[in-house]
């Protein structure tokens, strides 16, 4: 079933109705998703301004996909820009050390 996600809150009554379906405790999901239960609870409360990586943390130890959907020009954009992100092969990368220059793949 899709859920529309537009508000901090919204998101955060989402993780909780999970947690709650899987009947584990804030403190024990906490623990295993590497947040403190404090953040958690922040989150489920729908505190603005969490972390992104540890919102997608959280989301990732519930079975939870974010998907986004949006136009077909700015997915074509979207999927254009990750393959200019990968780096060629073989082709080496300086990458400048402290005292020396370093070339890695």
């Amino acid at each position: 079933m899709k859920i529309s996600i537009s508000t901090p809150t919204e998101l955060g009554r989402l993780i909780r109705a999970v947690r709650k379906v899987e009947q584990v405790r804030q403190d024990d999901a906490a623990g295993a998703m590497g947040v403190s239960d404090v953040y958690l609870g922040r989150l489920e409360n729908g505190a603005p301004g969490a972390r992104l990586d540890k919102v997608f943390r959280v989301l990732k130890e519930l079975g939870v996909q974010l998907e986004v959907e949006v136009r077909d020009a700015v997915a074509e954009k979207f999927d254009a820009a990750g393959r200019a992100d990968k780096k060629p092969a073989g082709r080496p990368k300086a990458r400048i050390g402290r005292r020396k220059v370093l070339l890695t793949e």
